[in-house]
């Protein structure tokens, strides 16, 4: 482990460089990737007068640190910004954390998520159904989307709404079901339109604060009142509305407990809360566990939603290798993917290329870039060599999963990129391929993952999916969900709405980008006229125009969004044509 104020291969503006990349920057590591660590090792100190830094992108230390949890604290003053109505399992330590945790994860498990298959299944089909709404070409050729973003994050919060607390919530133009009915007491949840002495309608106070949560980090819910901002003003509406909205609710499921009334059909994150023995947490202890829920499920899995239809999009050959394995798969193309058995449909699409995919969307972009931990008095790690470090009280670290996630040292790699000739290897690209067993062979000197070894290792295993056919990589070098007794709760959930969103879209669609821009006139043609413009292209012609769509989106996926890691706050957006499989313009 090297030292960031030391000389390294004599090149003092590169140690320089990296320093100040990790001290100022946020999100350097998105940024850098392994590039710092390729010069300074898996892991190294950054010594200041503020103390110590370990960056960190050592699976074997990662490892470690996660597993001695009590060695190596959260910094729980950092996440001030989720504790709107209460400390939750997010942001509390010690024997607090332990009793949020032991009521919350109860409401984890396989049978809740049959319901989330379901759910996710349907509102696929929803966000499909809406885009045709809104296509100029009213459903003829292909649906072209804008913006994936606002789309992929309604699917997420009518999943998260429905399969975690029973309320179902529609989209513009969508109806309920045939046989389906809202449940006595619910209305004032689905209406669209404020019910009672509220003034926002639950999903748009539950959107707001979801979207603008970072205004309550800070101002005091008084100032975001007193302030002359629509913004700030429509923000402190949102929160009492919210607020309220969650103690009815909270009403509602204890009036149903106590009358006997089973929570069927319903992945409930409240009812675990009001009806565990030991510990009990009091009211507002449950309201914000149940907006952490909302919080953490959210924008993670519409991220991962919107990013994997982008690459699939940029990798049309991954692409039809997915359609390919899914026709196989699932050979029955009327059944209803809702109606296949969910344990047996899930291990087998999650250990297939799907899997691969999903693996690959996550390592490439994790949602959580730095992970952060700090020593909890003196404390020693064992390096690979088997060397013994010992580090002061209060030293400082980060989980660097962008960097850990490209480290060549731990995943299967080619030494030439697809994309970018100067790059020493293709860690930087979409390649699904190196998840697939079958398709690299191993060095035999290379660190690779293995079977858990107690109950708590077993329940905290990165790989949620395809463990046994899929590559599995050591413990510590895959953390999108980062890593021991306090890895993300949610992480099967996310896997299962993840597995059965692509499913369903891909089983009979295809995704294209949106090239219109690259067509003379492009901007002002209908979608209909820019489809028989392409199609008279020849193959050449076709190429060309492809590959400069391709290099915009890589552009906004390297540059913009390496910045800000979401779509839905920039400026420039990557469009895509959605169409029926058969019906592509390119391939």
């Amino acid at each position: 482990m090297a030292q960031a104020a030391y000389e390294v291969d004599g090149s003092v503006a590169s140690v320089r460089r990296s320093f100040v990349c990790i001290v100022i920057d946020p999100i350097w590591s998105y940024q850098e990737r392994f590039g710092p660590f390729s010069i300074h090792g898996d892991a190294f100190l950054v010594v200041s007068p503020g103390g110590l830094y370990l960056a960190n992108a050592s699976p074997t230390l990662i490892h470690q640190i996660a597993l001695r949890r009590t060695d190596w604290i959260k910094p729980v003053e950092h996440y001030a910004v989720v504790e709107h109505f209460s400390p939750n399992v997010v942001t509390t330590e010690g024997s607090t954390w332990r009793d949020h945790r032991k009521v919350t994860s109860g409401a984890f498990n396989e049978r809740s998520n049959v319901v989330v298959w379901k759910e996710s299944v349907r509102q696929a089909e929803e966000m499909i159904k809406a885009w045709g709404r809104r296509d100029d070409g009213n459903g003829k050729g292909g649906m072209w989307v804008n913006d994936l973003y606002p789309d992929a994050a309604t699917t997420s919060l009518h999943i998260i709404s429905r399969s975690g607390f029973g309320v179902a919530l529609l989209r513009e133009g969508e109806e309920m079901g045939e046989g389906e009915m809202v449940e006595e007491g619910y209305e004032r949840f689905t209406s669209h339109t404020p019910t009672g002495e509220h003034t926002m309608a639950f999903k748009e106070s539950m959107h707001t604060m979801l979207r603008d949560f970072i205004w309550m980090g800070v101002f005091s819910k008084a100032t975001l009142r007193r302030l002359p901002f629509k913004r700030t003003r429509k923000v402190y509406e949102a929160y009492t509305n919210f607020n309220d909205y969650l103690h009815e609710l909270l009403q509602l499921k204890k009036r149903a407990i106590s009358n006997g009334l089973a929570e069927k059909d319903t992945f409930d994150l409240m009812v675990p809360l009001i009806t565990s023995p030991a510990p009990t947490l009091p009211t507002h202890s449950i309201l914000g566990n149940a907006f952490i829920f909302l919080f953490a499920g959210h924008e993670t899995t519409a991220n991962s939603i919107t990013f994997l239809l982008i690459l699939l999009a940029l990798n049309p050959a991954a692409q039809r290798r997915l359609q390919s394995t899914l026709s196989s798969l699932l050979p029955c193309s009327t059944t209803p993917l809702s109606q296949w058995p969910y344990p047996v449909l899930f291990n087998r699409l999650g250990s297939s290329y799907l899997g691969a995919c999903i693996n690959e969307q996550l390592r490439l972009i994790p949602t959580v870039p730095l992970i952060p931990k700090r020593s909890f008095g003196p404390q020693t790690l064992v390096l690979d060599t088997g060397e013994t470090i010992s580090l002061p009280s209060g030293t400082f670290t980060h989980f660097c999963a962008p960097s850990v996630h490209c480290n060549p040292r731990y995943w299967p790699h080619q030494p030439r990129s697809l994309r970018d000739p100067n790059a020493d290897n293709d860690l930087m690209d979409f390649v699904p391929e190196r998840w697939l067993l079958d398709e690299h062979k191993q060095l035999s000197d290379q660190p690779h993952g293995g079977h858990a070894e107690t109950v708590e290792e077993l329940e905290n295993s990165a790989m949620d999916i395809g463990a046994d056919k899929l590559f599995n990589p050591p413990r510590g070098a895959f953390i999108p969900f980062s890593d021991g007794p306090r890895g993300c709760l949610g992480r099967r959930f996310a896997m299962v709405e993840l597995v059965a969103v692509m499913a369903t879209i891909f089983r009979s669609y295809s995704v294209e980008l949106d090239v219109r821009a690259f067509i003379r006139d492009g901007d002002g043609k209908s979608n209909e006229e820019v489809e028989q413009t392409v199609r008279a292209m020849r193959p050449e012609e076709k190429g060309e125009v492809y590959a400069r769509a391709e290099q915009r989106a890589w552009r906004i996926l390297d540059g913009e969004l390496a910045g800000l890691v979401t779509l839905q706050q920039q400026g420039e957006k990557i469009g895509v044509r959605v169409c029926k499989r058969g019906e592509e313009m390119f391939w």
